[in-house]
């Protein structure tokens, strides 16, 4: 007797798996144990109908005593943890130790009859080990004995069926397996796989497959690659999305539907050795709530549905080449931009769509088709939010064509925005981390002004606005004129440093230029911006400091006739008594201290930038409705400037919000 050191209730929730899936990990064990032919039987009732037992039978090395002894009285420990490939080279799949409790799934009794070579005796000898649903933690193991069986494998058989088990019908299980190990075989074509007299032979019922690239992921410090391959079938499957390890081989599977997707027979294979380490710690289950699987998972899915909507317009390509011929297709040319190319794939699929669904269309008269179709254009183009009205009431479709054409409508919308929607998502992310860095009383404490703010900014100037773009970072006062003088095409190069007042040199923390559309071509407005430490408030050494380097500039000779106009802000957490005393002054509201016709200084604080920011990005925001924490905007501010947020992020805070 072998016995499980583990609670009973914990290995209930280890069997707990899909019929399809439990019998896929039983082959996944012949195949670990390097079988060339696996062969799963549905065994009937031959009187009365029904399953009454399945088997899988394989021709790998086997199961010998001392792995029996070892391996069925523990949980986990498994023998392929510490090995990556078979003796014969091939890949392992399994590695926790846990596949031997899934078949309990269908079934109340499991029977392990194996044959295994025994090195010391040279001889082929076999034994049975047993497994009870009803006491799940003991197994009953005979003892060995000389077999006349002319080669080693292992019968797996699973009896008393429970309702799960009944289910499994030959057409299921071979469309499953099909998707499951379409990889595998593909990488091993001498590896055989049967169920009942069906050879499963995944090339066969492959209509199209293809491989797409996704974003890397850093996970523990370490960057992994992504791909997403996409097979789709000839015969009828369950859309599944697959997390694979690197070799491509599923660990588990999205347990979600993917809306948009139901015209097409296909299997995605999400492939990463990010999802092996995912695996390994026990998180892979998690799915989309895993933090560092989240956003793979959302690229696989918008790549996905775009991948598939090309395939649709691909499909299409006939017919729409024939309305072309006939002079009733409403464009023109190839795409005169990003949203020509959107609006006009929105046309495509809808007017294939409604071709089909309509017969009479395509009996009707060129002029009556060439009309509709400037209709449907004119729609797609100006009124897209009609297009319901249009399904329901003028077309008369069937509310299934309708659902299928909103949810194709909802994809093409998320596709024509996707990088629109992961700009602003990325700009949403750093707007909460850097608002929580820079107010956290922590944190301002120890986050450095020209090592870590600086640089941060300095690489999001859109923060300070859109319009700006950075052309000088962290010079020298005479380094900002022989920037403007360059910008102005003026060939004068400062002879001496331009210095403050007090003939101190000066540094310009960043310098923004815009050039400004207006009477003259060459007119120019240029934003200095000086950052102080979130910590440091502004107050009178501050201003000053502001105010010198825009004094500077206004008095040199060399430009202070130009077309130019200069902003120079002061950037910090607070100010001091004296700053709100003097900004009193200031009828705008704009926190402005000294103001000519080509000079504005103003103080300006994070929580109004901040504002202004969440501002500008608030409408896009709440149509693409993205929703971010603090954690996720941490996340993003350690992933992306991890060496200029050193002591002030830590590792605890990223999850505290998962």
């Amino acid at each position: 007797m072998l016995k499980v050191e583990v609670e009973s209730d914990f290995l209930s929730k280890v069997s707990n798996a899909s019929s399809y899936v439990a019998i896929s990990e039983l082959i996944w064990n012949a195949l670990d144990a390097d079988a060339n032919k696996v062969t799963v039987k549905l065994n009937e009732d031959t009187l009365y109908g029904g399953l009454t037992n399945i088997e899988i039978t394989d021709d790998g090395f086997g199961i010998t005593d001392k792995i029996a002894d070892k391996h069925f009285s523990k949980l986990g420990g498994s023998w392929k943890k510490f090995k990556h490939k078979t003796d014969s080279g091939r890949f392992l799949h399994g590695q926790e130790g846990q596949g031997r409790f899934k078949p309990f799934s269908l079934g109340k009794v499991i029977d392990w009859e194996t044959v295994y070579s025994d090195e010391q005796e040279s001889a082929l000898k076999t034994f049975t080990i047993t497994g009870m649903a009803d006491d799940i933690g003991n197994f009953r193991v005979t003892d060995s004995e000389h077999t006349k069986s002319k080669h080693c494998g292992t019968t797996v058989r699973i009896s008393e069926l429970s309702k799960k088990g009944l289910t499994v019908s030959e057409k299921g299980l071979s469309n499953y397996v099909s998707c499951a190990f379409a990889i595998y075989l593909s990488k091993y074509p001498d590896v055989q796989l049967y169920v009942n007299d069906i050879k499963i032979d995944p090339a066969e019922q492959i209509l199209h497959q293809e491989t797409l690239d996704l974003d890397p992921v850093t996970f523990e410090g370490e960057s992994f690659n992504y791909s997403l391959r996409v097979i789709e079938w000839k015969c009828d499957t369950k859309n599944e999305l697959h997390f694979c390890d690197s070799n491509g081989f599923p660990l588990h599977s999205h347990d979600k539907p993917i809306r948009g997707t139901s015209e097409f027979e296909f299997t995605a294979y999400l492939v990463s050795e990010h999802i092996s380490k995912l695996s390994s710690k026990g998180v892979l289950e998690l799915g989309g709530l895993e933090p560092t699987l989240s956003a793979p998972l959302r690229d696989a899915i918008d790549k996905l549905k775009h991948h598939l909507f090309l395939r649709k317009l691909a499909k299409s390509a006939n017919i729409i080449q024939k309305w072309k011929d006939e002079e009733i297709y409403p464009y023109e040319g190839g795409y005169s931009d990003a949203i020509d190319e959107v609006e006009r794939q929105m046309f495509d699929v809808l007017a294939v769509n409604i071709s089909q669904e309509l017969p009479e269309f395509e009996k009707a008269p060129v002029k009556v088709k060439r009309l509709q179709f400037r209709l449907l254009k004119q729609i797609v183009s100006s009124n897209p939010n009609d297009l319901q009205v249009i399904f329901e009431e003028v077309l008369s479709l069937s509310l299934k064509k309708q659902k299928e054409l909103a949810e194709l409508l909802e994809d093409i919308s998320l596709t024509s925005i996707i990088n629109a929607s992961k700009t602003i998502s990325d700009r949403l992310k750093f707007i909460v981390g850097l608002e929580h860095i820079i107010f956290d009383p922590e944190k301002k404490k120890v986050l450095k002004e020209r090592c870590q703010l600086h640089k941060i900014l300095a690489e999001n100037t859109w923060v300070f606005g859109d319009a700006f773009t950075m052309s000088v970072n962290d010079q020298s006062l005479t380094e900002v004129l022989k920037k403007h003088l360059k910008s102005m095409k003026v060939d004068l190069i400062p002879d001496e440093p331009v210095t403050r007042v007090d003939k101190s040199r000066g540094i310009v923390d960043l310098m923004l230029t815009q050039s400004v559309p207006q009477n003259h071509a060459d007119q120019l407005e240029h934003l200095v911006i000086e950052l102080k430490a979130p910590k440091v408030p502004i107050g009178p050494k501050e201003i000053q400091q502001i105010e010198s380097y825009a004094f500077a500039v206004a008095s040199d000779e060399r430009f202070n006739k130009l077309d130019v106009k200069w902003n120079f802000w002061i950037v910090s957490n607070d100010t001091t008594e004296y700053t709100d005393h003097k900004l009193k002054a200031d009828k705008t509201g704009q926190g402005i201290i000294h103001q000519t016709d080509n000079m504005v200084i103003q103080v300006k604080t994070w929580g109004q930038l901040i504002k202004e920011c969440k501002h500008r990005l608030e409408f896009v925001r709440s149509h693409l409705d993205l929703d971010v924490t603090t954690t996720e905007g941490l996340q993003f501010l350690k992933a992306h400037y991890a060496d200029f947020t050193k002591d002030v992020i830590f590792e605890d805070e990223l999850v505290s919000e998962q």
